[in-house]
């Protein structure tokens, strides 16, 4: 038996399998192109077309960033324009309130100069229930004048009372009935006009439909005035024939 040698050089079989991979890469590479070229494909053609499109979607994406702009811009602008013409009518609404106020002030003061019933004198010229906050709770004003030409003192006393239903039946409610401190009457003295204010609760259940104020005037050849206004109140002045009220003058 006879033993032979030979050299071994690993590396070189390595080397060999890359150059022969980087041939089989090379001829691959080789026959794409051939084909790409074949079929009419123009890759510097193919390049101009890409930069063409690259540069299209940056301006579009520009044109995009921009119109993003407008539109927060116009949405400000239409948010501004909307707080400016909710507050417009806001100021609309308090001016129309200032003047609904200013008419009843002017009616109020001209009944106290020139009013058509001049020659009674004592004159209840309104009464006003609103709500006041509290539970079956009202706040009620009664305004009193005289016409101005009138240099004497007007004083006296005034009551009201409140008809309605309490469980189905029909009850009258002194005012004695509906304030805490138990006020039988109010006491009145004045020139020109006084106003008389206060707090009145309703009990549970009880509906009111009808307001009856009287007052007593002191003093000679004056006469009581009964006044009777349906419910709900809203402030009135006493020119005859405006109000849904019934009136009797009796003797003190």
């Amino acid at each position: 038996m006879s033993l032979v040698v030979k050299p071994h050089h690993p590396w070189r079989t390595r080397l060999l399998t890359l150059l022969i991979s980087l041939a089989l890469l090379l001829a691959s590479w080789s026959l794409f192109e051939y084909g790409r070229f074949s079929a009419g494909y123009d890759s510097s053609e193919a390049d101009q077309i890409q930069n063409v499109w690259e540069d299209k979607k940056s301006e579009l994406e520009d044109s995009i960033s921009q119109l993003r702009a407008e539109k927060a811009i116009l949405e400000r602008a239409s948010q501004i324009e909307r707080q400016a013409y909710g507050e417009l009518d806001e100021t609309l609404r308090q001016l129309q309130a200032e003047i609904l106020e200013l008419n009843g002030e002017l009616a109020f003061y001209r009944g106290i100069v020139s009013p058509r019933d001049a020659a009674r004198g004592l004159r209840l010229q309104s009464i006003n229930m609103e709500v006041n906050g509290q539970p079956n709770g009202y706040r009620y004003k009664i305004i009193l004048t005289q016409v101005l030409k009138n240099d004497r003192v007007a004083y006296g006393r005034l009551s009201f009372s409140v008809e309605g239903t309490l469980n189905g039946t029909s009850t009258t409610l002194r005012l004695s009935q509906l304030t805490e401190k138990s006020v039988k009457e109010l006491n009145y003295r004045f020139k020109y006009f006084q106003s008389l204010e206060g707090n009145i609760q309703l009990p549970e259940g009880f509906q009111p439909m009808r307001v009856r104020v009287k007052v007593f005037p002191r003093g000679r050849n004056q006469d009581e005035i009964v006044k009777t206004i349906n419910w709900p109140i809203k402030e009135t002045t006493t020119d005859v024939g405006k109000q849904e009220e019934t009136e009797t003058n009796s003797a003190n």
